[in-house]
């Protein structure tokens, strides 16, 4: 049986799974929101997505912790959220900042600046949305799903 995410109650009925996580501007508030991603993916029979889609979330949340929130006070708070269908998985990452994230040109040199390129890379499709307010954004990611993402139960 395939462990996708579908109504546990058999009616049919497409559920759409929500992950929701607040975390502070800081480095060490990513972690750990990962982590709890990565169960909930797993906990939905998402496993063989769940590398992809947590790795690139992290970078989404780096980005907005050390590049849209580097002008504001450490204790800004910033949101994850997931939801998944049989087909599609998306993660947003919103941040107060107006600051729109940039691809940083190729470098061997340099150890930083590929986050954008590994989402890239990993997502289907990325992109910003500004706040209707004028008042921050949110990035997100977006994964196609079919059968060979789900776990299958024996």
């Amino acid at each position: 049986m395939t462990a996708c995410p579908l109504d546990r109650a058999g009616t049919g009925r497409r559920a759409e799974p929500q992950f929701d996580a607040i975390f502070l501007a800081d480095q060490a508030a990513i972690a750990p929101v990962r982590r709890q991603l990565r169960a909930r993916l797993e906990a939905d029979g998402l496993e063989g997505v769940a590398d992809d889609v947590t790795l690139a979330c992290q970078e989404l949340m780096a980005n907005a912790v050390v590049h849209g929130c580097r002008h504001l006070p450490p204790d800004t708070r910033l949101t994850v959220t997931a939801s998944w269908s049989e087909t599609q998985l998306r993660v947003a990452v919103h941040d107060p900042s107006d600051e729109e994230p940039r691809r940083q040109a190729d470098s061997r040199s340099r150890t930083d600046g590929r986050g954008l390129r590994l989402v890239s890379a990993l997502a289907d499709r990325w992109g910003v949305q500004p706040d209707t307010d004028g008042r921050g954004k949110s990035v997100w990611m977006e994964l196609d799903l079919d059968a060979a993402d789900c776990a299958v139960e024996s």
